[in-house]
């Protein structure tokens, strides 16, 4: 199994606004509106300036200032994307390898349904797509369940934003 890591840690990792996705929903709360403002992927990306981006986009989706003015607590917002890097799986050519035949097709049906649609599952199957965390815990969960000695088995990790 390998491992690699885009960057050694946090502080080296590079935010490129152009990774963002489509649509991808931009906050530009202030450090005084918003105390975690400084951790949210969403502020971070938005304080890139657009002479800095190659595709600058005259519309912009945003969090509604009114809904950060209606906030109490640093927890209170349900928007919050953390702007720590996470680790990613990619690929799982492997991830049935050591499963016994007869639950082969149990484990399978159940670990496509680990995604939110076949297509993400072929896709990350193959390593076009990253697997989330959140997905790879899924995954884990369901392995547990069917063959409690094994564990899952990724191509390769890497760190990268959820976005």
């Amino acid at each position: 199994m390998d491992i690699i890591h885009s960057k050694t840690n946090q502080n080296d990792m590079k935010l490129n606004p152009e990774d963002a996705p489509k649509n991808y929903l931009y906050c530009f709360a202030t450090d005084e509106q918003c105390p975690q403002c400084k951790e949210c992927l969403r502020s971070r990306v938005a304080k890139f300036p657009l002479k800095l981006r190659k595709s600058a986009k005259p519309v912009t989706f945003t969090v509604d200032p009114r809904y950060i003015a209606s906030l109490q607590g640093k927890s209170a917002c349900t928007l919050f994307r953390s702007a720590a890097p996470k680790l990613f799986a990619r690929g799982m050519s492997r991830l049935y390898d050591e499963v016994p035949g007869k639950l082969t097709n149990e484990l399978r049906w159940r670990v496509q349904n680990c995604f939110s649609c076949r297509s993400f599952y072929f896709s990350s199957r193959k390593g076009d797509r990253l697997i989330s965390p959140d997905e790879q815990q899924k995954i884990a969960a369901v392995f547990q369940q069917l063959c409690p000695n094994i564990q899952p088995v990724y191509d390769s990790f890497e760190e990268a934003f959820e976005w």
